[in-house]
């Protein structure tokens, strides 16, 4: 029995704010009478009355007496449900409880006529019925496996009530009776068993934050949003809550539907439960109960936080949302690779056969749909594509397969498909750790199409585009002073803070630019290949090392030193000149790369 040593609950910013002052408004609210038919639960206190507002990414917002520990009653119902789905699967379910709403009281003693079945697993007949197809070898482990699996959806483990189960085993009559009245139907089999494993999850002790907890679980797809752990899988999320939503408040299921839109239930302890799914779950409590067998401030808390957010689940809203954020082609963007002048005009002249799809929000039917006919519209257009997904939270099941079907069909028609930012072995399909590295993929596809493979290309000192310009002579004098070096992949050839002192051009292979990450890792800013000219801004500056330079794999480099340029340029006067003039072209050239495709973005 609730003692009411329940801690004081606190929130914090405008909703907490919100929930209070609801708690506040309806705390004078009266009528109701507190359950006493079950002796322990009649010594509740009708004064108290707590709300919690758990959301599917872990924030819970509470006001009231929400730490106040109380039985979870019937609330217990729709979870034991989802348990028996997933140890006996719906069919056999289904042939032994319905899903029928009945119109009756939750311990009214009827049976479908023609199925010989309770209605529904809500009431108190389905809901035994439902108790006795928990599996387990004997009757500790069901007792056991029931409070595991109801601590999962709260998120901490939870205990039962002694008091309460033993009022409930002496004064449980009625259940009995429905009991026998089910097993006399060939629904129920060990009575005495399955009765004491139902007025024990009839006894477990919850707080109204974890019923919200517990409702959170639901909305996020039986997954606890506070631990992360998987509580029931999402398939029968799915049946759960249509049975919530048709029979969960009883003979006032329909009216609950009309008024407040939301999967409901409630227990005859006072509290509540409601879940909007893939958003929140609300969790109520007050002792004080109507004719139905409802909580009166429950149901008012319920009704408030529906229509002051405008949460009914059947409310027209806006319209399936675009998934498709920004849509580019590849000469617009590119991957973070320096590219020889002979593959950046190849680039520009085929990158278009590179599309992009930036996408957003979640992946259910109707967004997916649109984006599977963009992409067939642009089909015929592209060689490529890549959908990035960095900004999608959620991807239901139905939408993993349409985005398989299209990558499929994307073969079929000879294109590449590779979906960016997603975890590897979510979709079969091809994937990529992030977007740049799809681009990479696709121009190498463009870049040996056009010039035949690039695992070997070789860019001599002559050819290197920062010295584009010099002499045969000037390239020849650098070319005896430069230090000609090899690096095996993972080498370091220079790191972030060193003194620079050197520039290098990359002659064959790739190096990685990156930094240092505060949790220790790293990330790669740019890969550079031949032709490329490592740590030419030190000809600017001459300050130290801003990024770590990395061998990707074995590479060949041609070091000059700053000093060793200066003397070459006192025997060559137009040398140092043509290196500036040269560099300076060349950051006005990623200047305006970088404006034009800023620019193209925007659109």
């Amino acid at each position: 029995m609730a003692t009411g040593t329940g801690e004081p609950a606190t929130s914090t910013g405008p909703f907490g704010d919100e929930v209070r002052e609801i708690l506040e408004g309806l705390a004078s609210l009266g009528g109701g009478t507190v359950a006493d038919y079950i002796p322990e639960l009649g010594k509740a206190d009708p004064s108290w009355f707590g709300i919690a507002v758990a959301t599917i990414d872990g924030a819970v917002h509470e006001a009231g007496d929400s730490r106040l520990p109380f039985t979870i009653q019937s609330i217990s119902k729709p979870f034991v449900y989802g348990m028996a789905l997933e140890d006996r699967g719906r069919a056999e379910v289904m042939r032994r409880v319905g899903v029928e709403p009945t119109g009756d009281a939750f311990n009214s003693i009827e049976i479908d006529e023609v199925s010989l079945r309770p209605f529904n697993p809500m009431v108190n007949a389905g809901a035994i019925v439902t108790s006795g197809m928990v599996r387990g070898d004997d009757p500790q482990e069901r007792r056991e496996r029931v409070m595991s699996f109801l601590s999962a959806f709260a998120g901490r483990e939870l205990g039962i009530d002694d008091e309460v189960f033993r009022s409930e085993a002496e004064t449980g009559d009625r259940n009995r009776a429905i009991a026998y009245f089910m097993r006399a139907h060939g629904m129920l089999d060990d009575v005495d068993d399955v009765l004491d494993l139902y007025f024990r999850q009839c006894s477990v002790l919850v707080t109204c934050r974890d019923l919200a907890v517990m409702a959170a679980t639901l909305a996020n797809g039986g997954l606890n949003p506070v631990t992360g752990d998987h509580a029931l899988h999402r398939t029968h999320v799915e049946s759960v809550l249509s049975v919530m939503a048709t029979c969960g408040m009883y003979d006032y299921a329909g009216e609950w539907l009309y008024t407040v839109g939301l999967p409901a239930k409630s227990g005859v302890a006072g509290g509540v439960i409601a879940v909007l799914p893939g958003q929140l779950g609300i969790g109520v409590f007050s002792p004080p109960l109507d004719a139905r067998g409802n909580s009166v401030r429950g149901i008012a808390v319920c009704q408030e936080i529906s229509r002051r957010y405008q949460l009914h689940q059947y409310r027209p809203g806006l319209l399936s949302t675009n998934a498709v954020r920004r849509r580019y082609r590849g000469d617009v963007a590119r991957g973070r690779r320096t590219r020889t002048p002979e593959e950046i005009a190849v680039l520009d002249r085929e990158g278009a056969r590179i599309g992009v799809y930036e996408l957003r929000g979640e992946l259910s039917f109707g967004p997916t749909e649109r984006l599977v006919r963009a992409v067939l519209g642009d089909l015929d257009e592209l060689d490529h594509v890549i959908l990035d997904m960095r900004r999608i939270t959620a991807i239901d099941e139905v939408s993993a397969v349409m985005l398989e079907r299209l990558g499929g069909i994307a073969a079929e028609r000879g294109s590449r498909f590779i979906v960016a930012n997603v975890e590897e072995g979510r979709l079969e399909v091809e994937a990529a750790a992030d977007l740049d590295e799809a681009l990479l993929r696709c121009e190498d596809d463009l870049l040996e199409e056009a010039l035949g493979p690039r695992d070997h290309v070789v860019v001599e000192l002559a050819d290197q585009p920062l010295l584009s310009g010099l002499s045969a002579a000037e390239i020849t004098s650098l070319d005896a002073i430069a230090d000609h070096g090899r690096l095996a992949a993972g080498e370091v050839l220079c790191r972030e803070g060193d003194e620079a002192r050197e520039i290098w051009f990359i002659r064959s292979g790739s190096l990685r630019v990156q930094v240092d990450l505060p949790d220790g890792g790293v990330k790669r800013l740019l890969t550079m290949g031949p032709g490329a000219a490592v740590g030419e801004i030190a000809l600017l500056d001459g300050g130290p090392r801003s990024a770590t330079v990395v061998a990707e794999m074995a590479s060949e480099v041609v070091g000059l030193s700053l000093p060793a340029i200066e003397r070459i340029g006192a025997e060559h006067p137009g040398l140092v000149t043509t290196l500036y003039r040269n560099l300076g072209r060349l950051l006005a050239w990623r200047l305006r790369r970088t404006t034009d495709q800023v620019r193209s973005l925007e659109q």
